[in-house]
C-alpha cells in the first residue's frame, strides 16, 4: 500500500484543499519546495544533512554519556566537536512507531504505525504521510536511505516510494526466524543476509554505501538517513571486533559501529564537508535485555526515562557549539521541523507536526518553550513532559492501579518519588494536557490520497481490491462528486473500474473488480506476487495521488479457508493468514477455528483470529473447518525457507487421511492433499494436525477446492 513512484507528491504542493492534478498548480505552490532555485549548489548555505539512527542503544552506552566499559572514541569526538543533549527523546519505545516519527515528525497514532511492524504485514506507513526525504528532495537534496527501514516491506512500502532518491538496506532483523532477510538495492531484491556472520558485515556494508551516496550526491546537498542494526538483537560481530570490550558482544557491536561511523565522519573531513555539514545522532529507544540506561528507570517497551531518553549529539563546526552540553529537551519529532527550516523548506501547513524547530538550540541559544513531549505505548498516551515534570497515566501490564504518578525529572530523572499527592494542581493541568492532546489526534481529518487494499486474489476467477479516497474534497468545498476509481494490473489481467457519486467527506471506498489469469498460480511452493496501481478520477480529474499493493495469487477454489499472503516478490515465503472470502461460510460460522489450543502464534497483532493462531506448533492442534456441499480437495501446503520442515500427520473421524510423511529441505515446499465430502448441504469436520515423533511441524497454506 504505498505510493506510487513521482505520483506528484515531490512538487510541494498542499493537498489538503484540492483534488487534481489540474488544480495543484493554484495551490500553495511553494510550500515543500526550496527557498531558492533547486540546482543551487552546496554553497548556496544549505546544509548537507548526515542522520544517524542507532538500533536499542540505550542512555548511557556511549563513553560521552558515562559508559566505563565500551570505548566509542569516534562518537566520543563528535560530541566533542559539537553538542551533547542530556534530554533528548525518541519518537516512541519501539522501532517502527519510533521510526514513522522521526520520518514525518508526528506522533505513532497520527501516522497509524503505532507498533513494531511484523515481517508478515502489510501495514506500512501510509502514503499520504510526507517525510524529510520527500521535503529535502523537493529542495534539490540528493537523498539516501541506507540500512533498516521499518516502517513496511520494501516490496509494499518502499523508501523510494517516500521520497529517497536511492535505498540500500533491509526491512528489520527479527530476534525469532531472523534468516534469511532480503537486502534491497531501490526496489530490487540484490541478496541476503543467511546467517550470523552475513549480519555482522552489514555495519561495514552500510557506512561503504553512505560513503558511496555522498559521493554521488555531487554539487547537489544530500541527506543521508543511515540506520543502523546494531546493538540491536540478534548481535552479531566481525572477527576482529570479538572479544574486544568489557560489555561482551553487546560492548562489541558498538564498538564496531563506532569504528565504521568514525570512517564516515573521517570522510567527511576528506572531502571539505565537514563544516558544511549537520551531522544528527540519535537512537530509536531505549536498550532492550542488554546495555545501559544510564541511571534511568526502564527499558525498551517503556514510557519510563530508561526507554526513551536516548543519545542525542549534533555537529557542524562553525554553527553548532562545539564542546557543549545542553539541557534543553529536544526529540527526534523536531527533525523535520528543523531539518526543513535549514533547507529553506515551509512543511505543508495542513499536516500537523508535534516538533518544533531546534534551530536556536543548534546555534547555541536557549532553546525557547517547547511543546510538550508525549509518550505513547501503541495508540494509548501513555505520558506527558512538559518543562520537569512528567505525567503517567499509563504503563504497560495490566497493573494500572497507582496511576496517574508524577515525577520532578530536574531533581529525580530515575523517576523514584511520586509527587501527584502533593501537587494535585499540577496533575490536573496535565491531565488536561493529556486530554486535549487526544482529542486533536482523534478528530485530525484523514491527509489526502489513495489508498489500496489487495488481499490473496483466485486465479482465474473475478475477485475485487478495495480502493478508498482520503480526505479529498472540491475546489469549492462540496462534499458530492463522481469518482472513478480504476486499477492498472499486470498483461493478461481483467480490470473493470468503478464510477460512482460519492460524498468525499466520508472516504469513500470502491471495490473495483480483478482477475488474474488463470495461468497465474505457481509450482507449489510459491505464490505467485504481482504489483497493482490504483488511481482516481474526481468529476473526471485526474487525482492527485495513486497507491500500489503487491497482490497474491492463490490456486483457485469454491471455499479457500487460508493462504500465503506474504513475502515479496520473488522472495522468500513468510507466513502469514487470513479469510479470503468476506461473508463465506468460514468468516460466518461462529466457534469455526482452532478447537482447543492453538498452534503458536507468529503473527500475534494480526486483525483476525486465523492471521494469530496458526504457524507451527509441537503438540496435536485441532483444526474445525466448514466443507461445502460435494467432494472436495483439501491441499495443506508445508516447507519454510530458511528450515528443514518435518512431516505432518493429518486425521478426520478417527481415520489417518494424510500419514506422516517425509522431512523436506530448506527451500523447499510440499502440498499434502486429500479428500473430503461435505454430502448434500455441507458439513463440519475436525482435522487433527501432529507430527508423531512430538516434533514442531508446520502448516503454511490450507485450501479447500
Amino acid at each position: 500500500m504505498t505510493r506510487q513512484g513521482g505520483s506528484g507528491r515531490n512538487g510541494g504542493v498542499s493537498r489538503r484543499h484540492f483534488v487534481a492534478a489540474g488544480s495543484a498548480a493554484v495551490a500553495g505552490a511553494t510550500i515543500g519546495a526550496p527557498a531558492e532555485p533547486a540546482a543551487a549548489s552546496r554553497r548556496a548555505g544549505r546544509p548537507n544533512i548526515l542522520l544517524v539512527y542507532l538500533d536499542d542503544l540505550g542512555y548511557g552506552d556511549l563513553g560521552c554519556y558515562g559508559s566505563q566499559v565500551v570505548r566509542t572514541p569516534n562518537l566520543d569526538r563528535l560530541a566533542a566537536e559539537g553538542t551533547r543533549f542530556t534530554q533528548g527523546y525518541s519518537g516512541a519505545p519501539v522501532c517502527s512507531p519510533s521510526r514513522a516519527a522521526l520520518l514525518t515528525g508526528r506522533v505513532p497514532p497520527r501516522t497509524g504505525v503505532t507498533d513494531v511492524l511484523d515481517a508478515s504485514e502489510s501495514r506500512g506507513l501510509p502514503p499520504t504521510e510526507r517525510t524529510i526525504a520527500e521535503y529535502l528532495r523537493g529542495a534539490g537534496y540528493y537523498t539516501a536511505c541506507i540500512g533498516k527501514w521499518h516502517v513496511g516491506r520494501p516490496s509494499e512500502h518502499n523508501p523510494l516510494q517516500h521520497g529517497f532518491t536511492s535505498f540500500f538496506g533491509l526491512n528489520a532483523v527479527y530476534t525469532a526466524n531472523t534468516y534469511p532477510i532480503d537486502l534491497w538495492r531501490d526496489e530490487q531484491v540484490v541478496g541476503s543476509v543467511t546467517d550470523d556472520a552475513d549480519l555482522a558485515t552489514l555495519t561495514r556494508r552500510f557506512t561503504d554505501e553512505a560513503i558511496a551516496a555522498i559521493d554521488r550526491a555531487g554539487d547537489r546537498p544530500f541527506f543521508v538517513y543511515l540506520a543502523e542494526v546494531m546493538p540491536h538483537l540478534p548481535l552479531a560481530v566481525e572477527p576482529q571486533f570479538a572479544d574486544r570490550s568489557r560489555a561482551g558482544t553487546y560492548g562489541d557491536v558498538i564498538e564496531a559501529t563506532d569504528h565504521h561511523l568514525g570512517r564516515l565522519f573521517d570522510t567527511l573531513r576528506a572531502r571539505g564537508l565537514d563544516r558544511d555539514t549537520l551531522v544528527v545522532v540519535a537512537s530509536d529507544n531505549g536498550p532492550w535485555f542488554q546495555g545501559s540506561v544510564g541511571g534511568l528507570r526502564g527499558r525498551k517497551y517503556d514510557v519510563f526515562e530508561g526507554g526513551t531518553r536516548v543519545p542525542f549529539i549534533a555537529r557542524r563546526p562553525g554553527t553548532v557549539p562545539a564542546r557543549t552540553v545542553s539541557s534543553d529537551i529536544v526529540s527526534v519529532l523536531d527533525l523535520l521541523p528543523t531539518f526543513c527550516s535549514l533547507a529553506g523548506v515551509r512543511p505543508d501547513p495542513s499536516i500537523t507536526l508535534d516538533g518544533t524547530d531546534l534551530g536556536p538550540a543548534l546555534r547555541g541559544a536557549r532553546h525557547k518553550p517547547r511543546p510538550p513531549i508525549y509518550y505513547y505505548l501503541g495508540d494509548q498516551l501513555a505520558a506527558v513532559r512538559e518543562g520537569k515534570w512528567k505525567l503517567h497515566v499509563r504503563r504497560r501490564g495490566s497493573d494500572q492501579r497507582y496511576l496517574p504518578e508524577l515525577y520532578d525529572l530536574h531533581h529525580d530523572p530515575r523517576e523514584s518519588y511520586d509527587l501527584a499527592g502533593r501537587n494535585p494542581g499540577t496533575v490536573e493541568r496535565l491531565q488536561r494536557l493529556i486530554a486535549e492532546f487526544e482529542a486533536s489526534v482523534r478528530d485530525e481529518p484523514p491527509l489526502p490520497g489513495v489508498v489500496l487494499d489487495a488481499g490473496p486474489l483466485f486465479a482465474g476467477r473475478e475477485g475485487a481490491v478495495k480502493v478508498t479516497l482520503t480526505g479529498a474534497a472540491r475546489p469549492d468545498g462540496s462534499p458530492a462528486a463522481q469518482v472513478t476509481a480504476a486499477v492498472e494490473a499486470p498483461q493478461g489481467w481483467a480490470t473493470r473500474p468503478v464510477t460512482q457519486t460519492v460524498d468525499l467527506s466520508s472516504n469513500p471506498s470502491f471495490e473495483v473488480p480483478v482477475t488474474p489469469p488463470a495461468g497465474t498460480t505457481p509450482s507449489p511452493g510459491k505464490l505467485a506476487t504481482f504489483v497493482l496501481t490504483a488511481k482516481a478520477t474526481i468529476d473526471g480529474v485526474p487525482f492527485s495521488d495513486t497507491a500500489r499493493a503487491v497482490a497474491y495469487v492463490v490456486p483457485h477454489g469454491d471455499d479457500v479457508a487460508l493462504a500465503l499472503d506474504a513475502g515479496t516478490p520473488e522472495g522468500p515465503l513468510l507466513p502469514s493468514y487470513r479469510r479470503l472470502v468476506p461473508g463465506s461460510v468460514w468468516d460466518s460460522a461462529v466457534g469455526y477455528g482452532w478447537v482447543g489450543a492453538a498452534p503458536q502464534a507468529r503473527d500475534r497483532n494480526a486483525p483476525d483470529a486465523l492471521r494469530r493462531d496458526m504457524v507451527t506448533s509441537q503438540a496435536p492442534a485441532v483444526l474445525r473447518l466448514r466443507i461445502p456441499a460435494g467432494r472436495r480437495t483439501v491441499s495443506i501446503l508445508r516447507g519454510d525457507h530458511g528450515f528443514a520442515t518435518t512431516g505432518i500427520q493429518v486425521e478426520t473421524a478417527g481415520e489417518v487421511v494424510v500419514p506422516t510423511g517425509a522431512d523436506i529441505a530448506a527451500g523447499e515446499y510440499w502440498w499434502e492433499q486429500f479428500t473430503l465430502d461435505g454430502g448434500a448441504d455441507g458439513r463440519t469436520v475436525d482435522l487433527r494436525l501432529s507430527n508423531t515423533e512430538n516434533v514442531y511441524w508446520k502448516v503454511l497454506a490450507l485450501l479447500v477446492r
